[in-house]
């Protein structure tokens, strides 16, 4: 197959997109080695330093922040893994088209809504409740759409699970339970493992939410590295954003792995 012009003009605009989505992280990371001047971060290097990793480690402030963040990440993790999974099951294997076509609508209805307008909703609805922000408030108002994003992946490996391994596990005097735990649950694992890391990568990242459900005592760290920028901030900030972007790799790329796992164990039933 002869490739055109029109390929490599394709081909180009690909990568010249990918460079210009990972230049600024590159910069971001690399300013996090700045030495800065008067412990303030400047557009030009300074020299090259690590000693703004240990300074971010002992900013209390950022410490928790730090902490406020793997709390509330964690903390929807398990709720949208546990919610998103039944809502996930119920798009693919609940007896009603109906019931199926409107879970569905939903699931996507929360990925659709801009965040902004979630978060300005959530603030007023809980003004309006009198109900106090704190940790309880932002896991309940980042949750929802993180139990979509677990909610689709978990349909998208049902829709290649064969029901006739259910059946036929039905047929042999299994009940709906049983065939679900020894079953479906296997064959879903890795779908399950990589939908919670990947709800609680963007939890932690979540900015735009929390930013309008953070209070001075709950903090996550997003929030906190974007209001430093308005202030000058140390290279300590970008130190703390290159781990967290590191972090971030290492969840992101081992969602891939459970991801690609699921595929393969799906082909591989497929085959048999």
């Amino acid at each position: 197959m002869k490739r055109g012009p029109a390929t490599g003009a394709l081909g180009l605009i690909y990568a010249l997109t990918v460079l210009f989505l990972l230049l600024p992280l590159a910069v971001g990371v690399a300013y996090a080695f700045n030495t800065g001047m008067m412990g303030k971060q400047v557009t030009r290097f300074t020299g090259l330093t690590l000693a703004w990793f240990p300074a971010a480690w002992n900013d209390l402030s950022l410490r928790r922040a730090v902490w406020a963040s793997l709390v509330s990440a964690s903390w929807v993790a398990v709720l949208s893994l546990a919610v998103g999974a039944m809502l996930g099951h119920a798009m693919v294997r609940h007896p009603s088209v109906t019931v199926r076509r409107v879970l569905s609508g939903l699931s996507y209805t929360l990925l659709i809504v801009p965040e902004s307008v979630l978060g300005v909703s959530l603030l007023l609805f809980y003004s309006e409740t009198g109900v106090p922000l704190g940790m309880a408030t932002l896991v309940m108002g980042i949750t929802p759409v993180e139990i979509a994003v677990v909610a689709l992946i978990v349909r998208a490996r049902l829709l290649t699970l064969d029901p006739a391994i259910e059946a036929a596990a039905a047929d042999l005097g299994a009940g709906p339970l049983r065939v679900l735990w020894l079953i479906v649950l296997p064959q879903l694992a890795p779908a399950l493992a990589a939908a919670g890391v990947m709800a609680w990568t963007f939890a932690f990242d979540n900015v735009v939410i929390a930013s309008f459900l953070a209070t001075p005592q709950v903090s996550t760290l997003a929030v906190y590295l974007y209001g430093s920028l308005h202030y000058g901030p140390s290279p300590a900030v970008f130190a703390a954003a290159a781990a967290v972007f590191g972090v971030t790799l290492v969840a992101l790329c081992l969602c891939l792995v459970l991801l690609a796992r699921a595929r393969s164990l799906g082909k591989a039933a497929r085959a048999l």
